[in-house]
C-alpha cells in the first residue's frame, strides 16, 4: 500500500513538473515571438518613416520584458537552461541597444535613412544568435519533458502493479486505495490535459486558432526539403490587410480581433486542404502553397482571396471595407532558400502596396 502511494504521489509530483516545463516552453516561443513583433516594428518604421510602428517596437519591447521576467521566475528550478537564459538576456539588450540606434539613424538621418546600413547586419546576427540560444532552451526542455514523461510512465506501471498486489491482499484495501488512485488518476488527467493545450498554443495564434510563425517555419522547412527531393515547385502568399489599422483605430481593438477571427475564416473557405495558411503576427497572414502545376493556379487563388473582399465584411452587424495585398514568391523562380522566398514574398507584397493595395504581385514582376 506504501508503495502504492508513493508512486502515485510522485507521478503527480512528476505531472507538474512536466506541466511547468511546457509552460517555460511557451514563454521561449513567445520570447521569440515578441522579439519579432519589435523587429517588425522597427522594420515598419525604417521603411515607411510612420512612428506608428514605433508602438509596435514598444509593444514588442514590453512583451520582452514581461516574458523575460516570467522565465526568469520559472527556470530557477531547471538548472539546465540558466546559462543560455543569461546569454539571451545579453543579446536581446545588445538587439534593443542596436534597434534603438538604427531608429536614431532614421530620425536624424530623415528621407536619406533608407540609404543607411547602420547595424543593419549587425542585428541580423543578434537575431540569429538569439534564436539559436532559444532554440538550445527549447531543445533542452523538450528533452526533460521527455524524462519527466518516462518517469510518469515508469510511476504508472509501478500504480498499476500496486494495485494488483493489493486487490490480491484484500478487498477492503482495494476499495479504499481505489478512491484515492481515482482521484489521483484524475488529477493527472487534468495535467494532461492542461499539457496538450499548452502545446497546441506554442504552435497556434490564440487569437486565430491559425498556426503561428513557429508552425510556418517548421512547416516551410518539411515542405522545401521535400521540394528539393521531387523537384516540385511550391509558393509563399504574403498577405498584408489594407485598411485594418483604420478599423482599430475607429472600432477599437475588440472589433479588429472579431475583424481578423472573420477574415481566417474567410480565407479558409477558399483554400484546399493541402494550402497551409497561418498568421504571421498583427494583420499579415502567410499561405504556403504546393502541389500546384502551373502559375496561372497561383494567380487564380490570389484573384479568389482579394475577390473576398469586393463587398464589406461584416463583423457583428458592422460592415467593415478592408482589401488584401499579396505578395507572391515560388520556388525555386524567386529563392533557393525559405529565407530568400519569405523576403521576396515581403517584398512583393509591399509592391501591392504601392500599386494601389488590394491586389497581388509576383516578387520582381
Amino acid at each position: 500500500m506504501i508503495w502504492l502511494f508513493i508512486a502515485m504521489y510522485q507521478l503527480v509530483a512528476f505531472s507538474e513538473q512536466k506541466d511547468s516545463v511546457d509552460r517555460q516552453r511557451y514563454d521561449v516561443a513567445a520570447l521569440g515571438k515578441a522579439i519579432t513583433n519589435a523587429e517588425s516594428g522597427q522594420r515598419g518604421y525604417l521603411l515607411t518613416g510612420h512612428t506608428l510602428f514605433l508602438d509596435t517596437m514598444e509593444q514588442g519591447r514590453t512583451d520582452t520584458r514581461r516574458v523575460l521576467a516570467s522565465l526568469d521566475r520559472r527556470v530557477a528550478s531547471v538548472g539546465e537552461v540558466r546559462p543560455e537564459l543569461e546569454t539571451v538576456k545579453q543579446l536581446v539588450n545588445r538587439k534593443f541597444d542596436a534597434m534603438d540606434i538604427s531608429i536614431q539613424v532614421q530620425m536624424r538621418a530623415g528621407s536619406y535613412a533608407s540609404h543607411l546600413t547602420l547595424s543593419k547586419d549587425k542585428s541580423r546576427e543578434l537575431m540569429k544568435l538569439i534564436d539559436d540560444r532559444l532554440g538550445e532552451m527549447d531543445s533542452k526542455l523538450e528533452h526533460l519533458r521527455a524524462d519527466y514523461e518516462k518517469e510518469i510512465r515508469q510511476r504508472v506501471i509501478q500504480a498499476v502493479i500496486g494495485a494488483i498486489l493489493l486487490c490480491m491482499l484484500i478487498i477492503g484495501v482495494l476499495l479504499f486505495s481505489y478512491r484515492s488512485t481515482t482521484d489521483l488518476l484524475g488529477k493527472m488527467l487534468e495535467t494532461q490535459a492542461v499539457t496538450e493545450q499548452l502545446s497546441h498554443q506554442v504552435d497556434h495564434d490564440l487569437l486565430t486558432g491559425l498556426p503561428n510563425r513557429r508552425s510556418v517555419d517548421e512547416h516551410l522547412e518539411s515542405v522545401f526539403q521535400r521540394s528539393k527531393h521531387t523537384s516540385k515547385p511550391f509558393a509563399i502568399f504574403f498577405m498584408d490587410l489594407d485598411g485594418f489599422k483604420q478599423v482599430n483605430d475607429q472600432y477599437g481593438h475588440e472589433i479588429g480581433d472579431a475583424l481578423l477571427i472573420e477574415v481566417s475564416h474567410m480565407f479558409q473557405k477558399v483554400l484546399r486542404q493541402t494550402d497551409f495558411l497561418a498568421r504571421q503576427g498583427g494583420d499579415e497572414f502567410v499561405l504556403v502553397v504546393g502541389s500546384y502545376m502551373h502559375r496561372m493556379e497561383l494567380v487564380q487563388l490570389a484573384q479568389r482571396l482579394i475577390q473576398l473582399f469586393s463587398r464589406p465584411v461584416i463583423v457583428r452587424t458592422m460592415a467593415l471595407n478592408i482589401g488584401v495585398s499579396i505578395g507572391v514568391a515560388e520556388y525555386p523562380r524567386h529563392g533557393k532558400q525559405v529565407k530568400q522566398l519569405l523576403h521576396a514574398a515581403d517584398k512583393a507584397m509591399y509592391v501591392s502596396k504601392k500599386n494601389g493595395k488590394n491586389s497581388y504581385s509576383f516578387d520582381g514582376e
